[in-house]
């Protein structure tokens, strides 16, 4: 017999050239066609039948016959291994790799079929300590089926097969996070995109992770971020952020009891622990974890919503059921009551009195009337009921103004305390506080101004000898300023309405539209009014020429709208509400040229700014809109949990002005903190710390496993 360089079994496939040169041996042939399911002369397509007897019987003829080449490929590219794996023969592949075939892409090829035997045995399986050289052609990563960085764990993330990640992850292996982005081609943007698919696995993160819940958040908010930097995969990767979201959802679909909600809610993370004080178990610290990471499916969620709904309104059992009569009453008696309810916890903050306004529902009430009240006291110092001398140059403040003062006061202590709780990050991130920081900064301008007023001008001039900058005029205008803010900031409380709460959220995405329509917008109004502003220069008249000694476009007759570039930037401004005449482009000399070159450029300005750039910001207003409505539910009750937990929190339980007192337990606080960081006797975890850890855990595990039973 002579020995053939290449031999099919099991699912070989040898081509037809070497099969002619190399067998000459009839009862060979006919063994390899028999478990091979070949016609004779058709090697090239293999019709393999899984036939153990027949591929043991070759193999063992083989060996006593000629030297067999186990690692040869059929047409298609794949080895006899692959072929068996493509059948789920296990059999043939546990005898192939007892002769000592080449793995190469099996594993991978294995779990991306998702056949877990092939896998466990490929894993359970020792190579040779004198294994033969591979040929150079396998070796090869052009003809292989998989890109380089793509290892066995990620594929099988990829696939998101429970079983095959589970035999993975009990042999210590993890995907490794490669973050450089020094390079930027494609191969390191698809190797990125590979690693971050694989740890969005939800059963990667369930079997690896030790917090599940917590992996998801940071995943898909830095998912969502990513995002933003490679633009050329961003559908990819928000599709893999929002994966994330929907998982720690379903994890907290498990819940079965309020114990185990409150316990998955109330968890802390390590970076938390070292902040907080870690006997307090009851602070919702994974929903404020979820409402920073934008998590907004997880907080929505029914179990979670139901949590802080019995929360929200403790101490008022079934008040969502109370007449609309009875819940208006209700809120009014202890609205008014709010300064005692203040001073009694001022006294006495353990008490019952004292504990009732600690309530976060009894606490939103009074903030609310609170504000109320600074808002009425606004609207009498704007009717001037205590009349003064109107020429006083710095006139002293009167008894509604004083009235004001401690609000203003205790609105910026208030701030001040968020500030130093949450951190500046955390507090510039909230729109609401930008305004309350604008808000409060004219009021302090406001009193500055009226303090200098008062020192500096001591005498009375009639109001229309006052120059322009007199602090008492830049003040009253500070003043009316602050008081649009103080009025519009009454809009965030609609959250709390299900009613108004979309369209205040809707408003909320309005105003960013119109920041970007005003980049645009900036631009044609720069550029038409530099040119406008050419055109007409040499065209400038002086007062005593117009009617009226008046000069501008405030006269009754418009003129010399164009003849500065501040002059012109006001005109055309206006001009958008119809509020400026065509004549403005005509000028005395007769250059009829100039004055339709003018109004060519002032009607072609208007018809850009009105029909295009207007359309285009009704249009983008309309499609923010038409985002909320379509997630409205999500939306209004993401936003309604934000304002619910700031009055969670243990601090800030008096309103303004009743905040700026000091209380007995402001000075208790103060004597405790001076001791542990003099003293340092800070206490390590308890017992009880011990507890609420062993119980997340055990909670969460729970979780993890009926999560894992719904979806296998």
């Amino acid at each position: 017999h002579k020995s053939p360089a290449c031999s099919l079994y099991s699912n070989v496939a040898l081509s037809l050239n070497q099969v002619h040169q190399h067998i000459s041996n009839t009862k060979m042939k006919t063994t390899l066609n028999k478990f091979t399911s070949w016609p004779p002369a058709h090697f090239n397509y293999p019709l393999p039948v899984g036939d153990y007897a027949g591929v043991k019987h070759a193999l063992r003829e083989a060996e006593v016959y000629y030297n067999m080449d186990v690692n040869c490929l059929d047409p298609l590219g794949r080895s006899a291994l692959l072929i068996a794996i493509e059948n789920e023969n296990l059999e043939i592949m546990e005898l192939l790799l007892d002769h000592g075939i080449h793995t190469g892409d099996a594993l991978l090829y294995a779990i991306r079929k998702e056949v877990v035997g092939a896998v466990e045995l490929l894993l359970s399986h020792k190579r040779p300590s004198g294994e033969k050289q591979v040929p150079s052609l396998m070796m090869d990563s052009q003809f292989s089926e998989f890109t380089p960085d793509i290892t066995p764990i990620m594929l099988a993330a990829h696939t998101n097969n429970y079983e095959i990640i589970k035999l993975l992850v009990q042999r210590k292996v993890m995907v490794v996070l490669r973050t450089s982005y020094q390079h930027n081609d494609l191969r390191h943007s698809r190797s990125r995109l590979n690693i971050y698919k694989a740890l969005a696995s939800p059963s990667l993160i369930a079997l690896s992770s030790e917090d599940p819940i917590l992996t998801a958040f940071r995943l898909g908010w830095e998912l969502k971020e990513l995002s933003k930097v490679e633009n050329e995969f961003r559908q990819e990767y928000e599709e893999l952020s929002q994966q994330c979201k929907r998982f720690a959802k379903d994890l907290l679909d498990q819940a079965r009891s309020s114990r185990e909600l409150e316990t998955i809610l109330n968890h802390r993370d390590n970076d938390q622990s070292e902040e907080l004080d870690p006997r307090q178990c009851h602070d919702l610290a994974k929903l404020k974890l979820a409402i920073k990471y934008h998590q907004k499916e997880f907080v929505a969620q029914p179990n979670c919503q139901q949590l802080l709904a019995t929360l929200w309104y403790d101490g008022f059992p079934g008040w969502r059921r109370r007449h609309w009569a009875v819940k208006l009453v209700t809120c009014f008696i202890i609205g008014l009551l709010f300064p005692v309810f203040s001073l009694i916890y001022l006294l006495a903050p353990k008490s019952a009195l004292g504990s009732f306004i600690k309530k976060p529902f009894i606490k939103f009430i009074c903030h609310t009337a609170s504000y109320l009240t600074f808002l009425f006291l606004l609207l009498l110092a704007s009717q001037h009921i205590a009349r003064t001398n109107l020429h006083m140059q710095g006139p002293p403040p009167t008894i509604v103004e004083w009235m004001i003062l401690p609000w203003v006061l205790g609105f910026i202590w208030a701030e001040i305390k968020e500030m130093w709780d949450g951190g500046f990050t955390e507090y510039i991130h909230d729109w609401w506080n930008l305004m309350d920081f604008a808000m409060n900064s004219l009021y302090l301008a406001t009193i500055s101004l009226k303090i200098v007023a008062y020192v500096k001008y001591n005498s009375s001039r009639p109001r229309e000898e006052w120059e322009m900058w007199h602090p008492t005029l830049i003040a009253e205008a500070l003043f009316a300023i602050a008081n649009i803010f103080s009025s519009l900031r009454l809009i965030s409380l609609f959250t709390a309405n299900s009613h108004l709460g979309p369209l205040q959220i809707s408003l909320g995405r309005m105003l960013l539209d119109i920041l970007k329509f005003l980049f645009i917008y900036c631009l044609v109004l720069l550029a038409f009014a530099n040119g406008l502003n050419q055109l007409y220069f040499y065209y400038e008249t002086k007062a005593s020429e117009e009617p009226n000694n008046c000069k501008g476009i405030r006269c009754e007759r418009q003129n010399n709208a164009f003849s500065t570039l501040f002059e012109t930037l006001q005109s055309l401004f206006w001009s958008i509400f119809g509020l400026l005449n065509l004549y403005v482009t005509n000028v005395k000399a007769r250059h009829e040229f100039t004055e339709f070159v003018g109004a060519t450029m002032f009607g072609t300005y208007n018809v850009i700014s009105l029909v295009v750039l207007l359309n285009m910001l009704i249009a983008m207003m309309n499609n923010s809109y038409q985002l909320i409505a379509d997630h409205a539910d999500i939306e209004w009750k993401f936003a309604r949990t934000k304002l619910w937990m700031s009055y969670f929190d243990e601090g800030g339980t008096l309103p303004p002005p009743f905040n700026i007192i000091p209380s007995p337990k402001s000075f208790w606080y103060l004597l405790m903190w001076l001791h542990n960081k003099l003293c340092r006797t800070g206490q390590p975890p308890g017992e009880e710390t011990h507890k609420c850890e062993n119980l997340r855990e055990f909670t969460e595990c729970g979780l993890v496993c009926l999560y894992l039973e719904r979806w296998r």
